[in-house]
């Protein structure tokens, strides 16, 4: 089981109750990846949600080149894979994430914390607030990157 104050040090889950992260904690899992190991792809199946606990991840597009663009860099207590929490029918990534030097992650899977957020709609309310938020800041970032590109 994960401690709560792991969990606290995830930015997106710092605002919530002791009894909501330890519900959260029951459905955590943690994975460890290598310099330049793949989390996932763009295009594959969004089944997790990720939380960097300690290292960076790159996210990358592939689509205008060969070679993939590293378009934001997520550090330690920040989230990504955002498409797990997306209910359509093709639940898919939307980038490459690739760990940059040893990382480790908290992930949870799409289903079940949607279950989760069911049997406590206060708990979700606050969660999907905050990812909305963070994506609004993370696109507001890639408007500026789109700007000095081509403006």
């Amino acid at each position: 089981m994960v401690e709560l104050d792991d969990l606290k040090s995830i930015i997106l889950l710092s605002h919530l109750t002791d009894p909501m992260l330890e519900k959260l904690s029951d459905i955590t899992l943690m994975a460890e990846y290598s310099d330049g190991d793949y989390i996932f792809r763009d295009g594959d199946f969004a089944r997790y949600l990720y939380a960097i606990v300690d290292g960076k991840v790159g996210l990358e597009l592939e689509k205008t080149t060969n070679a993939p663009v590293m378009m934001d860099t997520i550090s330690r207590g920040r989230t990504f894979g955002f498409s797990a929490l997306v209910d359509t029918e093709q639940k898919k990534y939307t980038t490459n994430a690739r760990a940059i030097g040893d990382t480790r992650l908290f992930s949870w899977e799409g289903t079940e914390l949607e279950m989760l957020f069911y049997q406590d709609y206060e708990m979700g309310f606050l969660f999907m607030k905050r990812i909305a938020k963070i994506a609004k800041t993370r696109l507001q970032i890639r408007n500026v990157q789109f700007l000095d590109i081509y403006g």
